[in-house]
C-alpha cells in the first residue's frame, strides 16, 4: 500500500514539469455508506446485562445504508492531452445502519428475550487520501472528468451507538468503541462535471480490507461500500 501511494505521488509530481494547468478545489460531500460481505447484516439484536453493566449490538456491521458527509481539498493537474492526475484529501464521517428487532436481557442467572424496535449506527471518523488519474472532456466553459483512484482511509475513531425500545416500553442503549482496523483501501471510480468555478461529482468506492479480520469463530467477512456525491469550488 505504501509503495503504491509513493509511486502515485511521484508520478503526479513529475506532471508539473510537463503539465499545462493545475486546479485547486474545495468541496463538500455526502453519500451513503454501508457494509457488504457474508458477515454484514440488515437486522441484529442488542445483548444487555444489568448484572455485568454491559450493552452491545451483536453485529453492528450493518448492510443498510446511512447518510455520511465530509469536506475535502483537491489538487488536479490537467495535461495537454487532457489526461488528469491529482490528489484528494478529505475528512469524512461515515455511518452504517443495522435495525434492532430483539433485546437479549441477561439478569445474572438467565436470559430473557424481548421484541424491540430500534437501530444501531456504526460511526467512523476518517482521514481519506485518494491519488487518482483520468481524462477530461472540455466543451467551452463546461468540462467532464472521469477518474479512477484508490481511497486510503485512516480511521481516527470508530464507535457504536444503538437505541431500541422493547415491547415492555424499556429503552436500551449501547455506546462503545468499535475501532478494529486502522487503514481501509478502496478502489474508487468518479464522474465530475465542472462549470466555471463550480463542480458536481458522483463516485463509488468498494473496500478491500476486511473489517472483521480480527474476529475469531464463524464467518468473518465485512467490507465497506460508499456511494458519494458532492459539490466543489475552484479556488485557483
Amino acid at each position: 500500500m505504501k509503495k503504491l501511494l509513493l509511486t502515485t505521488i511521484s508520478i503526479i509530481s513529475l506532471t508539473f514539469v510537463f503539465g499545462q494547468k493545475t486546479e485547486y478545489r474545495f468541496g463538500f460531500s455526502s453519500g451513503l455508506f454501508s457494509f457488504s460481505g457474508r458477515s454484514s447484516e440488515a437486522i441484529s439484536h442488542i445483548n444487555y446485562s444489568k448484572y455485568l453493566n454491559t450493552a452491545y449490538t451483536n453485529n453492528p456491521y450493518g448492510s443498510k445504508q446511512e447518510l455520511c458527509y465530509g469536506v475535502s481539498g483537491t489538487m488536479k493537474r490537467i495535461l495537454k492531452n487532457n489526461l488528469v492526475f491529482g490528489l484528494d484529501l478529505a475528512y469524512e464521517q461515515l455511518r452504517s445502519k443495522t435495525s434492532i428487532n430483539l433485546i437479549s436481557d441477561y439478569n445474572g442467572t438467565s436470559t430473557n428475550s424481548y421484541s424491540a424496535n430500534g437501530k444501531t449506527l456504526l460511526n467512523f471518523d476518517i482521514i481519506n487520501l485518494e491519488p487518482f488519474v483520468g481524462y477530461r472532456l472540455a466543451l467551452n466553459s463546461l468540462s467532464f472528468d472521469i477518474t479512477g483512484g484508490v481511497d486510503v482511509g485512516y480511521c481516527l475513531h470508530a464507535n457504536e451507538k444503538g437505541k431500541a425500545t422493547a415491547t415492555d416500553g424499556k429503552v436500551y442503549k449501547t455506546s462503545l468503541d468499535r475501532k478494529n482496523i486502522t487503514t481501509d483501501a478502496r478502489p474508487r471510480l468518479q464522474f465530475s462535471s465542472n462549470y466555471k468555478n463550480y463542480g458536481f461529482y458522483v463516485g463509488y468506492s468498494f473496500g478491500l480490507v476486511n473489517f472483521k479480520s480480527g474476529y475469531i469463530g464463524g464467518i468473518n467477512e465485512c467490507y465497506s461500500r460508499i456511494f458519494r456525491f458532492g459539490v466543489t469550488y475552484l479556488i485557483h
